[in-house]
C-alpha cells in the first residue's frame, strides 16, 4: 500500500477551449482548486473538443487527474492527453493517454499515471473527431507530478468523522443547530515515523504548495491511500511538523480534513 499526493494543479495556466463553455461557469472554474465550482458545456454536436493547457514554463508531468466530472457523447468517448512536441502551443503529438475511457453521466473523478514529460503545453482532447459531444462539467484538473511516501504510516493511524453545523443565538440565549452538509467529513491523524530524505523534501514542496497553516490550508489537493485506487480531497489541518529521530529518517504528523 503506497500514499500518494496529488498537489500540482493548474491555477496559474492559461486555458483554451476550443468549443464554446457555458458563460456561467468558464473554463477558469477548474483553476480555483474548489472541485464544486464547475466548467460546464451544455452545448449539444460539437466534435473533436479539447482543451489546451499553458503552464506558462516547462513542468514534469506524470500524473493527470481530472476531479468532480461528467462527460457524455454520442458515441463512445475517447481521452487523450498530449503535450506539445515543439513547445509552441500548437504541434501536439505523442500521446501519453490514448484511447483510455472517460465516459461517465454521474459526477466521479478520474486518475491517469504515465511516463513522466517535461513540457510547457498540454492538450486534453475530450472527445474524439467521431464522437459528438453533449454534456461536459468539471470541477478540476491536476496536472505534475505526485509525492508517494517511501512507508506507511504506524498502526495508531486515527480516522473520525463529523458533520458541519451551523448554531445561530437568537434573543435570550436561546440556540438553534442545522446540519450545514449531510455528507460525513472524514478527518485523518497519519503519524508517519520511517520517511527518508527525500520524502522531507517533497513534503516541503508539498506544504508550501498547499499552503499549509495552524488551521487549514488555503488550497486542497487530491491524495489516495492505495496507489489511487482511492481519492479524497482534503486539506491540511495544523503545521505538519516534521522531526528528525535519526540520521535521515523522519516523522511527520499528518492530519488531513476532507472536503466536501
Amino acid at each position: 500500500m503506497s500514499y500518494v499526493l496529488y498537489h500540482q494543479s493548474i491555477e496559474s495556466a492559461t486555458l483554451t477551449y476550443s468549443a464554446t463553455a457555458d458563460t456561467n461557469y468558464p473554463a477558469t472554474n477548474i483553476q480555483d482548486r474548489y472541485k464544486n465550482t464547475f466548467f460546464k458545456d451544455t452545448a449539444i454536436g460539437a466534435v473533436g473538443v479539447n482543451l489546451i493547457i499553458d503552464l506558462g514554463s516547462t513542468r514534469a508531468c506524470s500524473s493527470l487527474l481530472i476531479g468532480n466530472y461528467i462527460l457524455t457523447v454520442v458515441d463512445t468517448g475517447l481521452l487523450s492527453l498530449q503535450y506539445g512536441t515543439a513547445d509552441n502551443g500548437t504541434d501536439f503529438e505523442n500521446n501519453a493517454i490514448e484511447n483510455d475511457p472517460f465516459e461517465s453521466t454521474t459526477l466521479t473523478n478520474y486518475l491517469e499515471t504515465f511516463t513522466s514529460q517535461t513540457k510547457r503545453y498540454w492538450k486534453i482532447v475530450l472527445s474524439g473527431a467521431g464522437s459528438n459531444l453533449t454534456n461536459l462539467q468539471i470541477g478540476t484538473i491536476y496536472l505534475g507530478t505526485a509525492i508517494t511516501l517511501s512507508h506507511s504510516p504506524e498502526l495508531d493511524v486515527a480516522q473520525s468523522a463529523d458533520y458541519l453545523v451551523n448554531v445561530n443565538q437568537g434573543v435570550g440565549g436561546i440556540r438553534a443547530g442545522s446540519i450545514d452538509n449531510t455528507t460525513v467529513r472524514r478527518l485523518w491523524s497519519y503519524p508517519w515515523k520511517l520517511l527518508s530524505e527525500t520524502d522531507k523534501t517533497n513534503l516541503q514542496t508539498f506544504r508550501d504548495s498547499v499552503y499549509m497553516n495552524k488551521d487549514l490550508s488555503r488550497y486542497p489537493f487530491w491524495w489516495s491511500p492505495d496507489t489511487g485506487t482511492t481519492l479524497y480531497y482534503a486539506r491540511t489541518k495544523g503545521a505538519l511538523d516534521m522531526k528528525q529521530q535519526a540520521y535521515q529518517a523522519w516523522t511527520w504528523d499528518a492530519n488531513f480534513e476532507e472536503e466536501l
